[in-house]
């Protein structure tokens, strides 16, 4: 999966690996230390929002700047030996790994009903609470207001709006979505049919593919008709630069681009990506969270720190502040409900689907992405493609 995000979906890099960034109390000398795995952007907001709680519990934390994209394996291996932190910030599709491999504990005292039931979905595992959520995201549509009046109703409206200003030659492209990321592409999998695995119960069930689903296989000629149409632009770039330059209309893309977008001055419209041949485009959600490592020296002191620090308004809405992403904290999200674009993000996340938190999910991104490549490139039809990638990936996962 090619990440952009922040979040579960971005590699987040730091040219100051493995510095330590200390909030320290007075008295410090009597008291105990507390090591979170964090990244550049997170660090500030961890020690300003945990310094009270720092104080009063004469605790020193300290933050170890770390390359987002590598905190999942450098945890893996480091936390056996002794050497990994007592606590991670990451996105909640590596909890399926990092429990099997036996490196983050599962914890018990947290009041789940104070979230968003669909953070604390993704992350249990296995019946079990591995992390406390403090932010949701998803992508939404970006409706540019300069080159039309108002966001689409349905999916035919989004094409149809498409052609005419096609014919007029007032535009250079429709619909702009990273080709080849399967977690931006997710709002037309799933609209035209398509899922990753199939329930059993609670649990997901890897023998029930969906990536060639025969609904999906139904509508997969859509896909072709895009592409031959222009309607879904070729390219892999997350600038969407022709979004900005007014020759597009739409984009699929999540609050992490708030920032960009409000700054360009264009008028825009957050909504849910409509329905495709009648079937709900739900967006893949992820959640962000912090995780304690089972092999975490103060181990009370961590789950204190989860509870009251990462579970507190003040926290969450510190946090949101950082990437406009909804608390996960119902209590913190209601304090912020006068943000529009939020509120938005949030009502289309409502209708969505956290992405698979098991181990088996890495076998999944790479040959899904490289569907929607090569259709999207025209270098094979959907239906091909996507028939391809399901026996790729079922065969990896035996």
């Amino acid at each position: 999966m090619n990440r952009k995000r922040i979040g579960l979906l971005g590699v987040i890099t730091s040219a100051a690996l493995a510095i330590s960034v200390a909030v320290v109390p007075a008295a410090h000398a009597a008291g105990k230390t507390l090591v979170i795995w964090a990244d550049a952007d997170r660090t500030p907001v961890i020690r300003t929002a945990s310094a009270a709680w720092a104080k009063a519990h004469n605790v020193t934390i300290t933050v170890v700047l770390k390359d987002f994209g590598k905190v999942r394996d450098d945890l893996i291996t480091a936390a056996p030996k002794g050497l990994g932190p007592d606590i991670i910030v990451g996105a909640h599709d590596w909890v399926g790994q990092l429990a099997a491999s036996g490196v983050i504990t599962r914890l018990f005292t947290t009041n789940t009903s104070a979230f968003a039931k669909s953070s604390i979905d993704a992350f249990t595992y296995k019946g079990g609470l591995y992390g406390i959520p403090y932010a949701v995201e998803n992508v939404a549509l970006f409706t540019n207001l300069n080159v039309v009046s108002a966001p689409p109703k349905t999916f035919e409206e989004l094409e149809s709006t498409y052609m005419s200003l096609k014919a007029a030659g007032k535009i250079k492209a429709g619909l702009l979505v990273p080709a080849g990321d399967a977690y931006h592409n997710y709002p037309l999998f799933s609209g035209l049919g398509g899922y990753i695995f199939g329930s059993r119960g609670k649990s997901l069930n890897t023998k029930d593919l969906g990536i060639a689903s025969a609904k999906f296989l139904t509508n997969a000629g859509k896909v072709d008709t895009w592409v031959t149409e222009g309607l879904i632009d070729k390219g892999t770039a997350y600038d969407f630069q022709l979004w900005y330059d007014n020759k597009a209309p739409y984009m699929i893309t999540g609050p992490w681009n708030l920032a960009t977008v409000k700054k360009s001055g264009i008028p825009y419209a957050i909504t849910a990506v409509p329905s495709i041949a009648g079937n709900p485009a739900r967006p893949f959600v992820g959640v962000q969270g912090f995780m304690m490592s089972k092999f975490a020296k103060n181990k009370l002191l961590a789950r204190d720190y989860l509870t009251n620090v990462i579970g507190s308004d003040d926290f969450q809405v510190a946090m949101y502040k950082l990437g406009s992403r909804l608390p996960a904290l119902l209590s913190a999200a209601a304090l912020e409900s006068s943000d529009k674009d939020v509120v938005a993000f949030g009502q289309y996340g409502a209708t969505g689907v956290p992405m698979p938190n098991i181990p088996e999910m890495n076998s999944v991104w790479g040959d899904l992405g490289n569907a929607w490549t090569t259709t999207v490139q025209g270098k094979a039809k959907a239906a091909a493609a996507f028939t391809l990638a399901a026996k790729n990936i079922k065969k990896t996962l035996g």
